[in-house]
């Protein structure tokens, strides 16, 4: 589960932006984190269970995505963590689908942005999608949470989905610099990493901090230099 994730090769059109990061030994990535809807499903403001349709609710609502996950844990100096990032990585929402769509959508989806926070800072980010399994526990707990007033049989109905939803998860980097096409790889490269973990129950699953760490201080390389980021411990 390692290799080579990306080409970190700084071009000209970013070149100021680049090298007052490489001048500060600003990392590859100051951030990585997981988001997703995995541990409770919040629904979006917009999405009421009054006003759906015929047909499942969880189907058709939208819900709101967290950080599930960050590396480093501690604030880098002078680079906050962005909360906000969930909603760059699924910025209308996160649907739920069952699971033949999740079958015909297998092929995980990769994108890039940049992320102005609250504060004014801003960060350069890149993330993979894909669909994973929902946990049984939060498909029921949500029932329980947004449908109360409903009637039985459409609670038993919603919960008779446990097993067959699935849900968009992603993986994401941030970066003070333009770097789009390695973090863009590396991404690719860290979701390979986490496949190979097997079972997504086992703690073995997630990726670790040993791994993850080349990608969180090796440096950039200077302008016009070139170098690669290993995650797993590749070279």
């Amino acid at each position: 589960a390692s290799g080579v994730c990306g080409q970190v090769r700084p071009g000209p059109p970013k070149a100021s932006a680049l090298m007052a990061c490489a001048s500060d030994a600003s990392p590859i990535a100051y951030y990585y984190c997981e988001v997703g809807v995995r541990e409770r499903l919040a629904l979006s403001r917009t999405s009421r269970p009054e006003e759906r349709t015929e047909g499942s609710f969880l189907l058709q609502a939208r819900f709101e995505p967290s950080v599930l996950r960050r590396l480093p844990l501690e604030e880098r100096p002078g680079v906050r963590f962005a909360p906000e990032v969930a909603m760059f990585c699924f910025p209308h929402g996160v649907r739920l689908v069952n699971a033949s769509v999740a079958a015909a959508n297998a092929i995980p989806k990769v994108t890039s942005f940049v992320l102005t926070a609250s504060d004014k800072s801003r960060m350069y980010g890149a993330c993979i999608v894909w669909y994973e399994p929902l946990p049984d526990g939060v498909v029921q707990a949500c029932v329980d949470e947004v449908m109360p007033e409903c009637d039985g049989v459409e609670r038993a109905a919603e919960r008779a989905l446990a097993g067959e939803l699935h849900a968009p998860e992603a993986i994401c980097l941030l970066s003070s610099a333009p770097i789009f096409e390695a973090l863009n790889s590396c991404c690719r490269q860290l979701f390979r990493m986490r496949l190979s973990g097997g079972d997504p129950a086992s703690t073995e699953y997630m990726l670790t901090e040993a791994s993850l760490r080349p990608l969180l201080t090796t440096p950039l390389p200077d302008y016009g230099g070139g170098g690669h980021a290993p995650p797993g411990g590749g070279s």
